[in-house]
């Protein structure tokens, strides 16, 4: 550990601790235990405790349960060089790990770290206890965290701790607490993330041992929640042979270097200390899936497996006795009373072979291991495991005979192994009767029988039995999807198989549509009549039901474009209504059949009418687009056009041009000749008599006169007029 200097992060270290009493994480602490308690929580399997004793703070240590952490660990002890509830927690503002937990808790270091840290250390917490193991090697697992993390890595601050181990035939003092597969100690520089901190070289990692830093064991902490320090190991396992039934010591100690701000800690799993163990389990051979292991006489076998928790280079002789109410030499070949693992494996298998003597029941086998050592005088069994004998090859019908719907589908679930080849017959209405669990839906009531044998065996084929009864159930006829057209009338054409007058029936679909009827029918449709339509038939007698679907699409075409409103003027002529389409047809508000011919309104009279217009576009008319006609009275005034006019240049009469009143003007004038050729084309100036500037012959002439009024609209004018000279 350095000397910090800083006397704000001092303070703000301060009052993180007085957070303690009200920010809880979720790796639960329990401070303050006894030497006995710790050891006997870390203690497992085939390990005896002796002796333990505890140096460290009340504070620096404790029992802890993972609620939920990145930890890796779910239960076990915790020692610290500082706080143990502050380290195992979500402590500070908002739980995270960079907000820290340091605490001096002002004792001495340990000796035997100094080597490891590389100077004097201080705020030591070590337990200590004997230990008698009942195999030939121990283990247990645990986690390293730091405060040093991040910005110490690879510098001269390395928070030692060492898992101590001396017995028969180990030196003193040695260290269990080693990188996986090295000798290398594990320590912040040993494993961390390789980018050296603050005040680090990352020759002080690489000088440790050859791979070093090992940043495959290494976990970034600094945004986690539940743990305070700032980086972690993962689970690493710390192990030692050693001879069986003798009295080794175990020194597990953690202390800071240099001086006490940041801290160190390290979680040791609760039970994993532990030696080699031995334990059997009973199989059906070849390995087979089975709620529980079975041999059949005369042809198939079945197996004990005895396996040992760690494999070895010397091959173990493991005693067993029998048990259970099967007959050697009757039920089952004779057994020897041992079996060898042998070297370099972890497993051996004790054979079952089922005899081929007249059926008597169903009989039990059971095998009882001894354990190897005898650390007490005597060799206690270890662990034990039963097997079935069956007469015959062995299956059970798991799904009871049931009532059920015609359209229900059921699981068929059976107890054998899958090995066996299964035959289900009848094959209606079943999804695979080859399967050994297959999905019936009977339709009627059906007895299912499967038949199980063995491939390539001599085992004679097993039968089972299983009764579905079937209440009468509705079954719609085949409905189909349908496509229809706007406005037109929408019928289901639904039907059931076997009408029954207990049948209850409901419809629901878009925009809230129920019917209660088999065959509704919906006039004239619209866009919101799309979607899923269901239709569950119900029978009254025995609440069956049967459930279908249909999907209705509405083909909507677009209306036509139209202009709206179109203005009329009063007394003008009647001109056809227009739109843009395909396959026109025209409505009044009162026409219900309307006509493919475009109306022409009339302008005898003020008026308002509205029209509609649709379009057909593949056999699918749309809606209609309105058209709003208003006639209206376009002038105020009045027209005089004179019948007759003189072009002589008496100034009298000379020019024909209409007088028109105040809300008129003349937008354009045309006078033709007797055979239709245009003489005069003009606006207010009048016809001079002139045809191609000379003066055109008396006679009758004819105009079109359009005249513009500024209240909106045009009025035309058409007649004679004579010209006399």
């Amino acid at each position: 550990m350095r000397s910090r200097e800083n006397t704000s992060r001092l303070l703000i270290t301060l009052l993180l601790l007085l957070f303690h009493y009200v920010s809880f994480g979720q790796i639960n602490v329990s401070a303050a235990q006894t030497a006995a308690a710790l050891a006997q929580k870390l203690a497992g399997e085939g390990v005896t405790i002796l002796n333990p004793t505890l140096t460290c703070p009340a504070i620096a240590n404790g029992i802890f349960r993972v609620v939920n952490s990145n930890l890796g660990l779910d239960s076990g002890i915790v020692l610290t060089t500082g706080r143990a509830v502050t380290a195992g927690s979500s402590y500070g503002i908002n739980g995270y790990s960079s907000y820290l937990a340091s605490t001096d808790n002002g004792v001495a270091g340990d000796i035997m770290l100094n080597p490891l840290a590389g100077q004097p250390t201080i705020d030591a917490c070590s337990l200590e206890f004997d230990i008698i193991p009942n195999g030939d090697s121990i283990k247990f697992s645990y986690v390293f965290s730091s405060e040093e993390y991040k910005n110490a890595v690879c510098g001269p601050y390395n928070d030692a701790f060492a898992f101590f181990i001396s017995g028969p035939g180990i030196p003193a003092g040695e260290n269990m607490a080693l990188v996986p597969g090295t000798n290398i100690p594990v320590t912040i520089n040993s494993i961390n993330n390789g980018v050296p901190g603050a005040s680090g070289n990352i020759e002080n990692c690489n000088s440790i041992g050859a791979g070093s830093p090992f940043t495959d064991y290494y976990i970034d902490n600094a945004a986690g929640q539940t743990l305070t320090h700032y980086g972690l190991t993962k689970v690493l396992e710390a192990k030692h042979a050693v001879a069986p039934c003798h009295t080794y010591h175990l020194k597990l100690a953690i202390a800071d270097a240099g001086d006490p701000l940041y801290d160190s800690g390290v979680f040791l799993k609760a039970g994993s200390l532990k030696t080699a163990n031995y334990n059997i389990n009973a199989v059906t051979r070849p390995i087979m899936d089975t709620s529980f292991a079975y041999c059949v006489k005369g042809c198939l076998p079945g197996a004990f497996r005895v396996k040992r928790t760690q494999v070895s280079s010397e091959a173990q002789m493991i005693r067993y006795v029998t048990g259970g109410n099967a007959i050697s030499g009757t039920d089952y070949s004779p057994l020897p009373d041992s079996v060898v693992i042998p070297a370099n494996d972890s497993v051996a298998n004790v054979v079952i072979n089922g005899l081929a003597t007249p059926a008597n029941g169903t009989k039990t086998i059971q095998l009882y291991i001894l354990s190897p050592y005898s650390c007490a005088g005597t060799n206690n069994i270890v662990d034990s495991a039963l097997m079935v004998i069956f007469d015959t090859i062995h299956i059970s019908m798991m799904t009871p005979d049931t009532i059920v719907c015609g359209n229900d589908s059921v699981l068929l679930q059976l107890n054998g192994s899958d090995l066996l080849a299964y035959s289900w017959s009848p094959d209606t209405w079943i999804n695979n009767a080859k399967l050994k669990d297959p999905v019936v839906a009977p339709l009627s009531t059906t007895t299912y029988i499967v038949t199980a044998s063995l491939p390539g065996g001599s085992c004679p084929p097993q039968k089972a039995v299983v009764n579905f009864t079937v209440k009468l159930t509705p079954a719609i006829e085949a409905v189909h999807n349908i496509s229809i057209c706007y406005n037109t009338q929408l019928s289901f054409n639904a039907s059931t198989v076997y009408p029954n007058l207990y049948y209850n029936y409901q419809w629901s679909g878009p925009a809230g549509f129920t019917s209660t009827l088999l065959d509704p029918a919906i006039g004239h449709v619209n866009e919101q009549a799309g979607g899923i339509y269901t239709l569950t038939i119900t029978n009254d007698t025995n609440q069956c039901r049967s459930v279908a679907a249909i999907i209705v699409a509405v083909t909507v075409p677009d209306t036509p474009k139209v202009i709206s409103p179109a203005i009329l003027c009063l007394n003008t002529r009647p001109t056809a209504l227009t739109a843009q389409g395909s396959h026109l047809r025209w409505y009044s508000a009162t026409d219900s059949t309307g006509d493919t011919l475009a109306p022409s309104p009339s302008t005898g009279e003020l008026a308002a009418y509205d029209y509609y217009v649709t379009q057909t576009i593949n056999s699918c008319e749309s809606p209609g687009a309105r058209i709003a006609v208003e006639v209206k009275k376009c002038c105020d005034g009045h027209i005089a056009i004179p019948t007759a006019f003189t072009p002589n240049d008496d100034g009298r009469n000379d020019r024909f041009r209409p007088i028109e009143d105040y809300g008129y003007y003349i937008e354009r004038m045309y006078i033709f000749n007797r055979w239709g050729q245009i003489v005069y084309a003009g606006l207010n100036d009048g016809w001079d008599g002139k045809s191609g500037g000379k003066p055109a012959d008396m006679g009758t002439y004819f105009y079109n006169i359009i005249f513009g009024c500024i209240l909106g609209g045009i009025v035309e004018r058409k007649g004679d007029v004579l010209l006399l000279r």
